[in-house]
């Protein structure tokens, strides 16, 4: 720059006898002519920022704006710089992290808003009974952590392909291939429900990059689990160190494929000790199954009949007429939905029946990780299946039939005698060819074991509750 030198007094003088008009012009109070027409014509002055650390700058059109990744961003009028810097904080993340490329300011759906209302649409279906608590639970873990990737003010709309192959990464931390598999299903099923419910006006693609894992991967991983079914002698272990309350509920699962669940809400009056058969709709599905009844199993039921009448204990009314019941009277499976204080959905499952298999379990000298009482229902499907009657295993299970299984549409019933066949060989597999129910003899050695079994209230640590 180049220094400018003192002003001759000439210079001044002739300043002086100037017009008004130009010195007015002259004069650095004045401003200059084109300052003056906008304060004439009431034009906005000099915009600033309303405090120095306000993120966005005021630019010549009127709004708030900020360069993110080279690219300049309007977030609204500087009139209202507070709605300018909740609309930037609503799209910060996403600009800066590139998952967005423009600010959309319009009355779409955001994250937050689809999360809240899939959800108060799964809990409307858990008050009606069509989901179980625990799924609703499940459900809203779902929802967090599709909140977490992409931001509460997050439009579905801006979402892309893109997006959900990174959300896919996201999904993969800490899992292994039949989680990931869970949650994006999950998560596909929140983005449809936009769609469907008229939330959005067209469907999101997922793009090839946001699939479920291939099926190979899902074998992979169960054969990694390791086995989850019990082999014969392992069950013959369990039912010599079990009092007659747990055999009967062991040779039910067994001999039925009965899970936990399924056990624990069986009814009383769904067996027929006489005919020796078990006849009712699987809580699960609702589907009909009905299976003929070992004569090791009535005996077994009938000896814990006794016992749960020597309990002499007053039943809840969630527990009435059931066939097991706790020594207080409740439902050996039992949920419990309970809120936390903050309101997220909290779910506590109370199962006496896994318990009791795991000190059962503990006794007979049989540790192996992941294998419970469900293991038994494993059992019946994969040594009934060696029948080959597909029919009479799905049946006794409580399978729903594939929606292009046209012969189940028209199947009216299974004979009997195909569902005691599958039975029948799974009595021998389980009983090494030579099944103790079989005659006089079978049943003596059927009531010695129950004899020789310690009574089950003789013990704190076997009292189921």
């Amino acid at each position: 720059m180049v220094a400018r030198g003192p002003r001759k007094l000439e210079d001044h003088e002739a300043d002086s006898t100037q017009s008004p008009r130009r010195a007015a012009q002259k004069s650095p109070d004045a401003g200059s002519p084109t300052r003056q027409s906008r304060r004439a014509s009431g034009a906005r002055p000099k915009l600033r920022k309303p405090y120095p650390s306000f993120p966005l700058t005021p630019h010549q059109n009127g709004q708030y704006c900020k360069k993110i990744r080279g690219k300049l961003h309007y977030f609204g009028t500087v009139d209202d710089p507070d709605a300018a810097l909740q609309e930037y904080r609503r799209w910060c993340d996403a600009l800066h992290s590139g998952k967005a490329t423009k600010v959309v300011r319009s009355d779409a759906i955001t994250v937050a808003e689809l999360a809240n209302r899939f959800l108060t649409a799964k809990d409307q279906k858990r008050d009606s009974g069509d989901i179980e608590a625990a799924t609703f639970v499940e459900y809203h873990r779902d929802c967090e952590r599709f909140i977490e990737f992409f931001g509460t003010d997050r439009e579905v709309v801006s979402i892309t392909r893109n997006d959900l192959a990174e959300f896919r990464t996201f999904l993969a931390i800490k899992a292994n291939a039949t989680t990931l598999n869970n949650r994006i299903g999950a998560a596909r099923s929140i983005l449809k429900f936009a769609y469907e419910n008229e939330l959005i006006d067209a469907p999101i693609r997922f793009g090839e990059s946001f699939k479920r894992p291939e099926r190979r991967l899902l074998r992979r991983a169960k054969a990694q689990a390791g086995r989850t079914h019990f082999h014969a002698d392992e069950i013959r272990k369990m039912l010599q160190v079990s009092r007659p309350y747990l055999r009967a509920m062991i040779l039910l699962g067994i001999n039925c494929g009965l899970g936990n669940t399924d056990l624990g809400k069986l009814s009383s009056a769904c067996i027929d000790l006489e005919q020796g058969r078990i006849d009712y709709p699987r809580v699960k599905t609702g589907i009909e199954r009905r299976c003929p009844l070992w004569p090791e199993t009535i005996q077994a039921i009938c000896e814990s009949n006794d016992v749960i009448a020597r309990w002499n204990v007053r039943r809840h009314k969630s527990a009435e007429g059931l066939l097991f019941v706790t020594r207080v009277g409740l439902p050996c499976v039992r949920t419990l939905y309970e809120p936390t204080r903050k309101g997220k959905p909290h779910v506590v499952v109370h199962d006496s029946i896994k318990s009791m298999v795991q000190r059962v379990m503990k006794r007979a000298g049989i540790t192996k990780p992941g294998l419970g009482f469900y293991g038994l229902r494993r059992s019946f499907e994969t040594i009934g299946s060696e029948t080959g009657n597909k029919v009479a295993v799905d049946h006794i299970m409580g399978h729903a039939p594939l929606s292009s299984d046209m012969g189940a549409v028209y199947r009216q019933h299974v004979a009997d005698e195909a569902l005691r066949t599958v039975t029948e060989h799974v009595r021998q597999w389980l009983w090494a060819g030579q099944p103790p129910g079989g005659g006089a003899s079978g049943k003596a050695t059927v009531k010695k074991t129950a004899a020789e079994a310690p009574d089950h209230s003789s013990a704190e640590r076997d009292r189921v509750s």
